[in-house]
C-alpha cells in the first residue's frame, strides 16, 4: 500500500522540482531516505507545494514559469532604465521652465519701469522759466490787469508782499503779467514794460540801459522786505541814472519798499518840571520825526558801496547798489543784500509751484 496511515497521500500527476530544477549528480550513489515515521500531525503548507499545485492545476510547466519570471524581471529592469532616462529630461524641462519664468518677470518688470517712467504726470503749469540772478524758494503770479494805473499797480504788489507766507531767511518771487493764468503760464511782464507801468519817472538815462531779465522778490526777514535785481548794459550810464532817480525813488517804489524798523527803546528822560510841560510836545515830535527818511548817503554795507537812506539812529530804511557792473539791487536793508548777495554765490534753481 502506497499510504500509511498518518501521512497525506500524493498526487499521481504531483512534479518534483528539485528533479528538474536541480541538477543531476552523476555517479553518486543514490541514498534511499528513511521511512519517514508516521505523525499524526499534518505537514505544513509550503511554496513549494503551491507551485506544484499551480502547475498541476493550470496545466503549465516549469520551463514557462521561468520564461514568466525572466520577462517579468527584464520587464521591470526596462522601467527602471527608462525612469532614469526620465530624470534628467524632466530635469531639464524644469530648468528650461524656470529660465522662462525668469525672462517673463524680467520683461514685466522692464514694461512697469518703462510705464513709470513714460507716463504723463499732471503737474500745475510752471511759472515761466526760472528765477534769473538767484534761486529762489517759491514763485507766485500777481496778475496785474491792464489799463490800470501805477497806484493800482503797487497797492496789488504791496498786498501780495503782505500776503507772503514763508521761514525766516526764504525768498519768493513775485512774477507779474497782465496775461489771466490758463493751463499754460502767462507771458511774464518785460523788464522795459515793467520800468514803463510803475516807474514811470524812472530817467531815459536808466531806462536806456536795462537789458535781459529783472526779479522782484520778497524776502521773509524783520516782516516780508522787497528786493528788485535788474540788468542793465552799461555801468556808467545806469549809475547816472541812477543818482539822477534819486530824487523821485523812494517816492516812486513806495508802499512796495517801505521798511519799519524795529522800535529801539529810548533812554528815559528825566522827569520835567511843571513850568517845562509845554516842552514836552517838542519831545514827542522828535521821537516821531527819528523814522522819517532822510537823503541818500554812501553807506558801506556787506562790504558793499551803497547808497541809503538811514534813520537818525543808523537804521537802513532803503537802500540801491550795483552787484557787479551789470547788476543793479534794490532793497530795504543790508540784511536781504547779504541773503542776496550768499544766493548769487550758488546756481539758481527752478522752483516747484506749491511748494
Amino acid at each position: 500500500m502506497n499510504e500509511e496511515k498518518g501521512q497525506a497521500p500524493t498526487p499521481k500527476n504531483e512534479v518534483d522540482l528539485e528533479k528538474i530544477l536541480l541538477p543531476k549528480k552523476e555517479g553518486a550513489p543514490s541514498v534511499q531516505k528513511p521511512a519517514e515515521s508516521p505523525s499524526a500531525v499534518q505537514s505544513l503548507q509550503t511554496f513549494k507545494g503551491d507551485i506544484a499545485r499551480v502547475v498541476n492545476d493550470r496545466g503549465s510547466s516549469v520551463v514557462s514559469i521561468a520564461a514568466a519570471e525572466a520577462d517579468r524581471r527584464s520587464a521591470k529592469h526596462s522601467d527602471g532604465q527608462e525612469i532614469a532616462q526620465s530624470a534628467p529630461q524632466k530635469h531639464w524641462l524644469f530648468t528650461l521652465a524656470a529660465a522662462g519664468g525668469g525672462v517673463l518677470l524680467l520683461a514685466a518688470a522692464g514694461g512697469l519701469l518703462f510705464f513709470v517712467l513714460t507716463r504723463e504726470i499732471s503737474v500745475p503749469a510752471q511759472l515761466g522759466p526760472e528765477a534769473p540772478f538767484i534761486a529762489v524758494d517759491n514763485t507766485s503770479l500777481v496778475p496785474l490787469g491792464q489799463g490800470a494805473s501805477r497806484v493800482a499797480y503797487m497797492a496789488a504788489l504791496d498786498v501780495a508782499r503782505k500776503n507772503v507766507h514763508l521761514p525766516v531767511g526764504l525768498v519768493e518771487r513775485l512774477y507779474l503779467s497782465t496775461e489771466q493764468q490758463g493751463d499754460t503760464a502767462p507771458a511774464a511782464l518785460s523788464t522795459r514794460e515793467f520800468f514803463r507801468l510803475l516807474f514811470p519817472n524812472a530817467p531815459e538815462e536808466l531806462t536806456r540801459t536795462l537789458s535781459g531779465a529783472y526779479l522782484l522778490g520778497v524776502h521773509s526777514f524783520d516782516e516780508n522786505q522787497a528786493l528788485l535785481l535788474f540788468a542793465v548794459d552799461s555801468y556808467e550810464t545806469a549809475y547816472a541814472g541812477m543818482l539822477k532817480w534819486e530824487v523821485s525813488m523812494y517816492t516812486d517804489l513806495s508802499p512796495l519798499f517801505i521798511r519799519t524798523p524795529a522800535v529801539r527803546l529810548p533812554t528815559i528822560p528825566a522827569i520835567p518840571a511843571i513850568e517845562d510841560i509845554g516842552s514836552s510836545t517838542s519831545v514827542i515830535q522828535t521821537a516821531a520825526e527819528r523814522f522819517l527818511p532822510t537823503a541818500f548817503v554812501d553807506k558801506i554795507a556787506e562790504n558793499r558801496d551803497t547808497r541809503a537812506i538811514v534813520s537818525p539812529q543808523g537804521d537802513i530804511l532803503f537802500l540801491w547798489t550795483f552787484l557787479g557792473r551789470n547788476t543793479v539791487l534794490v532793497t530795504t536793508n543790508e540784511y536781504t543784500l547779504r541773503e542776496v548777495i550768499g544766493r548769487m554765490q550758488t546756481a539758481p534753481a527752478i522752483p516747484l509751484p506749491g511748494q
